[in-house]
């Protein structure tokens, strides 16, 4: 065997070191893993050692790792080299005499630099002569010189978690060479609850994406970079309000109808409900965990799934600076245009004309031609508006930026990651300081985050880890007594022609109706001003983890400890804004002043929560020849002090968890996870509960039966079932315990008194009864998976099918009668069902320098209620037992009535509460065939409110220093039942409210007898049985939006190098593009309204943003 290794006290140190081994029939890299585990040595390997599959065996106690190397483990063809503190192995068959090479007038002396795809230097990267032994690995710097035997020499690039390369040497003597990451690798590590594991050996149900993937969306928070890119995640962006336009995240869909359906999120291990405001910059990965093996040691808080972030660490090497620049444009995706003033007074008078037979008087036009022509000439812009609200009160584009800094590296002691970053971001209100005097009222956010992580390997069996960050949040916006939902609502529904909103610098009130958005910001009811919010969010976390190899090998501890505190100020400035009246006179108009403008007024409010968290545990990972074994035990409690929370008792969790894996040969696979936790929620000694699972699985791939082949290189097969919990079932606190009991006063109790004398007995009653057997919501869930690698694993596959039942949900007991006397406590009652099938697959190949993926996920999750102590009701098809929960119901329709003739059939059913029927008007459905239109005839129409389909498509192409990527994002079976603003008039007895253009469409027998196109009933101002809920409102809310698009160019290391940098990319990207659907148009579908009909949430926004990454 031939040998080498530099003549060096630290080389020397690395092969006296001992190992201790005992295996039987494993591969020679399964032993390498084990010296790893033991020694903490790093090994490189040479392309033709990683394809070795050559079984061996040993049983050696104490002994250097240098005479193993020399004395066993050459009998099996293996060579090694010392080079750069690492050694590096060969197979037998690229042994030569390096040094007759090096003599040889032939040999040829090469260099350069190994980069990975952010055009970062890689250390440590094995670099040798295909064939041959001459090796050597590159230094901190990437650096790599290499003496080769000729032209035609072909030389290895690998290094463990990336793809392993070749190039012939030709007649290049400088090389810059580029790693892509292994993602697909099953040698990749995944992270699990409380630990990691080896992809090819999990069990459970995973998904994970990158810090990549994170920022490639110019998003305010981690929530909306999430959309569409993970199988089984649905995140739906409720608004896009600077500082408040988080997602709301699901995994899996909906599995309770009173329960709180949010996961829980961990960042390094601890429970953070402010993970939204982490700079994706900081993270390393993020994991969902979805089935019961992967959550069960997560007990009572798992049942709704788990989001794992892992932030960065320092790695070995140089320090390394990184900086990122974005600045972005920010614009609404959807707004709903309103009809101009002269089209809504011509609709108007239509409106009046065809409620005569309705309304049963004689209603005239309330708009003459001349009216119409002063609208449309723009003579009279005061008292014959044509007012845009959407452009007098918002701004067709806002700024964005963001910054992020920093710096990672470390030595063998101690490395490193430190990163600070700005986010700043514009809301789009338009600046009225020139009428509030002192301040813009438009919404700004600036947030500022830092993390500092460092890792101290203290000695060989000792490793501290202290990572401390924080987010502070500056949030400036107008102080009304109206929410930000509440102002767009005002918008969409302030009609044209009410009045200019604001003359020169003064507020003007409508001239006619009652709503002016401009009031609604700058204060209504005397409440206008500023608001200012300020929030610090800060996190320490101390962890130590110490290697208890002297007891037995694999054994091993740790703990931690993590405190975080969570301040929020407000201050708000607030007085009476001036308004102002128009009035005609004969030399113009004449604004009256309304009330006194005030002062400004002073308050301030705050609050402070703090969470206080502790783990200790013991974990054990070991291999007893073809037999792999891990253990963890742990114990963690966790106390959570909020002034909010009812009574101002702390809350808190307790758990004992523990897991054990076993694997033989990576080939049959077993888990079993437990938690035993509880909360204070119930009552004493309803507590505490248990919550197991287990799963198995099987690689048939790694059978001897089973073909080598191209076409299936890897198979996995997996199956778990477990039980998990929700404390969080919803209602009030404590709900074990009565309410309150309050004083009756007079006349309220009787007894025995005749119904004419009403002299009530003064007494004590119960607000609430408490019902101490109420428990946590408990899910049973099982799920089946394959995992497979197609095609020399240019292909991977993953499918889910998963079912859960959710018993013990709260819910309100119904079939108590009426006369029990009391209001009855909730109880455990309900019951439900949700399941469903996930599918992610992906293609990824190159040709040449072209290199290019295309990858897809698709989730379905359909949710059924199975009990929920409902009375039965007169039909069974109105029963929401049995439906989905959100489900809509309403009227079935057959389109419009036309004519009088179909009016006046004698088939037609007789409408109850308003039977004036007449053209123009919505033709329901008799579904139980009375002869009645009413209630009973609503059953279910369309689907729920929450999508059953979530689907995403990721392209992306590399080409040279161009790279390009595109992210489809959709969801289907899902309806929108429209508000009463987005589908009437809203004109009343007067021009109160806005019209939706689309509405120009509405039934009018002028249209009719000209055959135009008709998509809305007739128009009405007064009574109409034409807004019933119904499926003529109700509609498929599906869509396909063109999520992200990124556009990038990495420079040459040849320019860069000559300025100091080591890597320099600039980038265009933008969200939200284009979206397809068939919703109205200026509805955005995925921006759903609330159930308070004078409110609309605060629009999506398009960001169209370019930015530059460099790094020194």
């Amino acid at each position: 065997m031939f040998s080498s290794y530099a003549k060096s006290s630290i080389a020397q140190n690395i092969l006296d070191k001992k190992i201790t081994i005992n295996v039987t029939n494993v591969t020679v890299q399964n032993v390498i893993e084990l010296i790893k585990k033991q020694t903490d040595i790093n090994f490189s390997y040479s392309n033709n050692f990683l394809l070795s599959k050559k079984l061996v065996s040993y049983n050696i106690k104490s002994k250097t790792v240098g005479n193993f190397l020399t004395e066993d483990l050459s009998k099996n063809e293996v060579d090694f080299k010392v080079i750069n503190n690492q050694i590096v192995l060969f197979s037998g068959n690229e042994i030569a005499d390096e040094k007759n090479l090096s003599n040889t007038k032939k040999a040829i002396p090469i260099s350069g630099y190994v980069y990975d795809s952010d055009g970062l230097p890689l250390p440590g990267v094995s670099i040798s002569e295909k064939g041959k032994t001459n090796a050597t690995s590159t230094n901190l710097d990437g650096f790599f010189t290499l003496n080769v035997s000729d032209e035609n020499a072909v030389i290895l690039i690998s290094s463990i978690g990336f793809i392993a390369k070749e190039t012939k040497v030709g007649n290049q003597k400088s090389f810059k060479l580029t790693l892509e990451s292994s993602i697909n690798s099953l040698q990749d590590v995944v992270v699990i609850g409380y630990g990691t594991t080896k992809k090819i050996t999990s069990t459970g149900a995973i998904s994970t994406i990158t810090t990549k993937e994170l920022v490639q969306s110019p998003a305010a928070n981690i929530s909306n970079s999430l959309v569409g890119r993970l199988p089984g995640l649905f995140a739906s962006q409720a608004g896009g309000e600077p500082g408040n336009d988080q997602s709301k995240l699901r995994i899996r869909g909906v599995g309770t109808f009173t329960g709180n359906t949010d996961p829980l999120v961990l960042v390094d291990g601890v429970e953070n409900s402010n993970f939204n405001n982490i700079d994706p910059n900081e993270i390393e990965s993020l994991t969902i965990l979805k089935d019961a093996s992967s959550t069960a040691v997560y007990g009572i808080r798992g049942a709704n799934g788990v989001i794992i972030i892992t932030t960065k660490q320092g790695k070995l090497g140089k320090p390394r600076i990184s900086y990122s620049y974005n600045l972005a444009s920010n614009s609404f995706t959807a707004l709903r245009a309103g009809l101009n003033s002269a089209d809504y007074a011509r609709a108007f008078n239509i409106a009046r004309s065809l409620d005569n037979f309705v309304s049963g008087s004689n209603l005239g036009p309330l708009y003459s031609p001349e009216d119409i022509a002063k609208f449309e000439s723009g003579e009279d812009p005061i008292f014959f508006p044509n007012t845009n609200w959407y452009d007098v009160v918002l701004k067709k584009a806002s700024s964005q930026s963001q910054h992020n800094v920093n710096i990672s590296g470390g030595q063998e002691k101690v490395k490193y990651f430190i990163s600070a970053g700005l986010f700043n971001q514009e809301g789009l209100f338009r600046d009225f300081s020139f009428i509030t005097k002192d301040f813009d009222p438009n919404t700004t956010y600036k947030r500022y985050n830092f993390r500092s992580n460092f890792n101290f390997d203290v000695s060989k069996d000792l490793k501290i880890t202290v990572n401390i960050s924080s987010q502070t949040e500056n949030r400036r916006s107008a102080f009304s007594n109206f929410t930000t939902s509440r102002i767009i609502g005002e918008i969409g529904r302030a009609a044209p022609v009410t009045g200019p909103g604001f003359v020169g610098d003064k507020i003007v009130t409508p001239v006619v109706g009652d709503n002016n958005p401009i009031a609604a910001i700058l204060g209504d009811g005397g409440a206008g001003g500023l608001r200012r919010d300020y929030r610090n969010n800060l996190s320490g976390l101390l962890r130590f983890d110490y290697k208890l190899d002297a007891i037995t090998k694999g054994l091993g501890t740790y703990g931690q400890l993590s405190h975080q505190t969570f301040n929020s100020q407000d201050i708000i400035n607030q007085r009476t804004q001036l308004i102002y009246q128009a009035v005609k006179s004969p030399t113009g108009p004449v604004f009256i002043p309304n009330g006194t403008e005030t002062s400004f007024a002073f308050r301030q409010q705050g609050t402070n929560t703090r969470s206080s968290f502790g783990q200790f545990g013991i974990n054990y990972n070991r291999s007893f020849g073809k037999h792999n074994v891990t253990g963890l035990i742990l114990y963690d409690q966790q106390k959570i002090f909020d002034p909010a929370l009812a009574f101002a008792i702390p809350s808190g969790v307790q758990s004992i968890a523990g897991r054990v894996t076993y694997n033989f040969k990576q080939k049959y696979l077993a888990e079993f996870n437990g938690a035993y936790n509880g909360t204070e929620n119930f009552i004493i000694g309803k507590r505490f509960g248990f919550f197991p699972s287990g799963s198995i699985g099987w690689v048939p791939t790694e059978e001897a039966f089973f073909p080598k082949n191209d076409i299936i290189s890897f198979l996995k097969i997996r199956a778990t079932y477990g039980i998990t919990g929700n404390d969080d079932i919803g209602g009030a606190r404590f709900l074990y315990n009565p309410t309150s009991y309050t004083f009756t006063g007079n006349n309220n109790y009787y007894f025995g008194n005749a119904l004419t004398n009403y002299n009530g007995v003064t007494g004590i009653r119960e607000g609430r009864t408490g019902n101490p057997s109420l428990t946590w919501e408990e899910k049973k869930s099982s799920n089946l998976g394959l995992e497979a690698y197609l095609f020399k694993e240019k292909i991977n596959l993953t499918v889910d099918l998963f079912r859960e039942t959710r018993n013990n949900i709260l819910a309100t007991p119904n079939t108590f009668p009426s006369l029990v006397g009391f209001i009855q406590p909730a109880a455990n009652l309900g019951k439900m069902r949700n399941e469903g099938l996930e599918v992610q697959l992906g293609y990824t190949d190159k040709a040449g320098e072209f290199g290019y993926r295309v990858s897809g996920n698709l989730s379905f999750a359909r949710n059924k209620i199975l009990f929920q102590d409902e009375v039965a009701r007169t039909f069974s098809y109105q029963n929401r037992t049995g439906q989905r929960f959100g489900q809509y119901y309403g009227l079935l329709t057959d389109g419009l009535f036309n004519t009088w003739d179909e009016v006046n059939a004698d088939s037609r059913p007789v409408y109850e509460g308003n039977n004036r029927i007449q053209p123009g008007d919505i033709r329901y459905r008799d579904i139980n065939g009375d002869g009645f239109i009413n209630d009973d005839d609503a059953v279910p129409i369309g689907y729920s409110n929450i999508p059953e389909i979530t689907y995403g498509i990721s392209l992306g192409t590399t080409f040279k220093g161009f790279d390009l990527s595109i992210l489809f994002q959709g969801v289907g079976n899902v309806s929108l039942n429209y508000t009463n603003y987005q589908r009437s008039p809203g004109f009343g007895g007067a021009p109160i409210a806005g019209t939706a253009s689309y509405l120009i469409e509405s039934w009018s027998p002028e249209r009719y007898a000209a055959g135009l196109p008709i998509s809305f009933p007739r128009w009405n101002v007064t009574g109409s049985p034409n807004y019933k809920g119904s499926d003529f409102f109700t509609v498929n809310a599906s869509y396909l939006r063109l999520k992200n698009a990124e556009i990038g160019y990495t420079f040459s290391n040849k320019i860069l190098g000559k300025v100091g940098m080591k890597n320099l990319r600039i980038f265009f990207n933008a969200n939200n593009l284009i979206t397809w659907s068939n919703v109205y148009d200026g509805i955005d579908p995925e921006n759903l309204p609330s159930n308070n009909t004078s409110e609309e949430p605060y629009p999506l926004v398009r960001t169209i943003n370019g930015g530059l990454t460099v790094n020194f």
